[in-house]
């Protein structure tokens, strides 16, 4: 569902498929802020107010989900792309909006369901099931009484209820099911020229006056940014290491603090052989996968040697090594995995697991009790460490001490030699840019830019050292004179000429095979046919060619009378023509197979979509005011500043 939601996730209709996802979060989101000021508002519905808490626990829900979707891809500048905090006002609106129509036409909540809904929550069960006292303690801990929680709950079951009113009814055929598939995931093979415009700049010849044509044209786009160049001293900590004397006490005090560093968790080191199945497969292939599994571990219980059978029969990438998955802790694998290889026996061999991975047979080999590491065992870590610190602080207060020396009229080369140490004087930098020897360093390069010729700089540190700096020069952005850049505006334009010949000579070539062959157009020019293998509709990208949405799009219009794309595409720089080789009808077998996982998907689909639908028609009849001050007053990452108070 995430790979689904992720790959349409800028179609409106999906913030409509996951409103129920993040609507818990809007009525009590563990973590976000309850209560809180009531002077300002985030936004009024008819007569209904919404309040920062509740736009607290709506951005925090929706960080909590895009971060599952978007997994490590999840930063920042997509949290600003993702407008969240414009989507967690939207959700709020609608949530609102749907319970005040759920109240308009008498819908309500049982005791019943409430009670029989909160008792099922994981959250206050204990071995499967309802404690009240775990759901007292979980309630406390996030400052919520029981009253509140059970005022939200029911509020959002309310909401439920009127979804499923509203979706109530949809279905999605067979053949609609079908005709989707067959979308999706029909292919084409093209074949292709390539126009290269690397091989026309032999051809192309630049006067003066065109060189200086194109300067004078571009001139904004060659300006030089503001630049600044310095001179460097590092001071690595590996020079003071010798110095650094570490007592046993110190070493002491060390692992005294740091106890939880040095705790060993539990470890197993285990074996499996696995015969996977996807988790939504059909309980006949499920079953069949099942009897093979049963068949392998009969051959383990008949003492045939486990780790030659891990090699014949695992469909895991750890089968070459006999299903050797070392030693691991809890936690690293899935929980039904985990459970039954921590309750094994050194040499014990479990019956069948099944995981969403499909089918597995463990055997445990060893066995590591939690225990935690000796001093003994830790010295030579934590004066490593120790030494490390040190000298990181022998380096600093060097570099700070001889920082003193040049601010109070040394040279660099000066302090430099009497350091042993040697002075760096790279290239001028400008904003962002690598600085020589340093690598980016926002710190140093903000305080540079910040300062003025002749300033010595506080004391940065950097990944190779503490490093002394002066600033020699600041250098204003400006426009360079011709002379200056001439190769490089000459091979601009150049680059342009021949682009221009490559599209020419595509042209050409397009109008050939249009009313002959491709191959035949190819052989006369002594170019060469390639082809782009099969690709679906899905994304810009085709094989072998690079970026080419427009030409993607045309592919799948081509037919056998007329394969022939209709114009020349440029990708990655070259010009390109293409015609239809074939179009690869997807695999019915596949279809049989996923065939429920897709009517599942266009439901949702279908499903947003009308919620979309209606909850616009609640917004055109409705009263909402939404707060420009509030919206203005929270970051893109959700942070509210309230007269100068930070809070989330």
């Amino acid at each position: 569902m995430l790979k689904f939601i992720r790959r349409h996730a800028d179609a409106a209709w999906v913030k409509f498929i996951f409103l129920a996802i993040v609507i818990v979060f809007i009525f009590w989101g563990m973590g976000g802020v309850v209560g809180g000021e009531k002077a300002q508002i985030v936004a009024r519905v008819n007569n209904e107010t919404i309040e920062p808490a509740d736009f607290d626990r709506a951005f925090t829900g929706l960080q909590r989900f895009y971060r599952d979707v978007y997994k490590d891809n999840f930063k920042p500048e997509l949290i600003k792309a993702l407008d969240l905090k414009g989507r967690a006002v939207d959700q709020l609106i609608q949530v609102a909006l749907l319970q005040q129509e759920a109240n308009r036409i008498g819908l309500q909540v049982g005791e019943t369901e409430l009670r029989d809904s909160i008792r099922a929550v994981p959250a206050f069960q204990q071995d499967g099931v309802f404690s009240k006292d775990l759901y007292v303690r979980a309630l406390r801990a996030n400052n919520l009484t029981p009253g509140d929680f059970e005022d939200a709950e029911r509020q959002e079951l309310l909401v439920k209820k009127m979804q499923d009113l509203i979706t109530a009814g949809i279905h999605v055929s067979d053949a609609e099911v079908h005709e989707r598939f067959m979308f999706d995931n029909e292919k084409v093979n093209l074949r292709y020229i390539k126009v290269d415009p690397a091989a026309f700049i032999p051809e192309v010849k630049l006067t003066d006056e065109e060189v200086q044509a194109y300067f004078d044209k571009n001139k904004e786009s060659l300006r030089e940014p503001e630049r600044v160049r310095i001179e460097y001293i590092v001071y690595a900590p590996e020079r003071f290491t010798d110095k650094a004397d570490v007592a046993d006490a110190e070493i002491q005090r060390y692992y005294d603090a740091h106890q939880t560093d040095y705790q060993v968790p539990e470890q197993v080191r285990a074996r499996h052989i696995l015969l996977k199945v996807a988790p939504d497969a059909d309980d006949a292939l499920k079953a069949e996968v099942r009897k093979k599994a049963e068949e392998v571990l009969a051959k383990v219980k008949a003492g045939e040697d486990f780790a030659e059978l891990a090699k014949q029969y695992s469909e895991d990438s750890t089968a070459g090594e006999g299903g050797d998955l070392g030693l691991f802790d809890r936690g690293k694998m899935v929980k039904p995995f985990e459970d039954a290889a921590f309750a094994l026996a050194p040499g014990a061999t479990s019956d069948i697991v099944e995981t969403t991975f499909g089918f597995h047979i463990i055997k445990v080999e060893a066995k590591q009790e939690a225990h935690t590491r000796t001093l003994d065992e830790a010295r030579a870590q934590i004066l490593a460490t120790l030494k490390q610190e040190k000298a990181r602080e022998l380096a600093q207060a060097q570099a700070e001490a001889d920082r003193a020396k040049v601010a109070g009229g040394q040279s660099m080369a000066a302090v430099a030699q009497a350091a042993g140490l040697s002075v760096a004087a790279p290239a001028p930098f400008a904003q962002a840019e690598v600085i020589v020897g340093l690598g980016r360093n926002p710190t140093l390069e903000q305080a540079a830019f910040a300062g003025k010729a002749g300033d010595v700089g506080a004391v940065v540190d950097t990944p190779q050292g503490a490093c002394l700096y002066r600033v020699l020069e600041k250098i204003d952005a400006h426009i360079p004179q011709l002379a200056d850049v001439r190769p490089k505006v000459e091979e601009k334009l150049k680059n342009e000429k021949a682009a221009g010949l490559a599209k020419a000579k595509a042209d050409a070539l397009l109008a050939a095979a249009q009313k002959g062959d491709l191959q035949a157009v190819a052989t006369a020019e002594n170019l060469k046919v390639e082809e782009t293998g099969g690709f679906a509709r899905e994304g810009g990208y085709v094989p072998g060619i690079g970026n080419a949405p427009d030409l993607k799009k045309a592919a799948f219009q081509l037919t056998p009378e007329k394969p022939v794309a209709p114009a020349v595409y440029t990708a990655s720089g070259s010009s390109v023509i293409a015609a239809l080789k074939e179009r690869i009808a997807p695999d019915e077998e596949k279809f049989k197979t996923d065939k429920d996982n897709l009517r599942r998907q266009a439901e949702e689909k279908r499903k947003g979509q009308v919620m979309e639908e209606f909850v616009n028609y609640l917004k055109a009849r409705a009263s909402i005011q939404i707060s420009q001050d509030f919206l203005a007053s929270v970051s893109d990452t959700g942070v509210v500043t309230d007269g100068g108070r930070r809070r989330r």
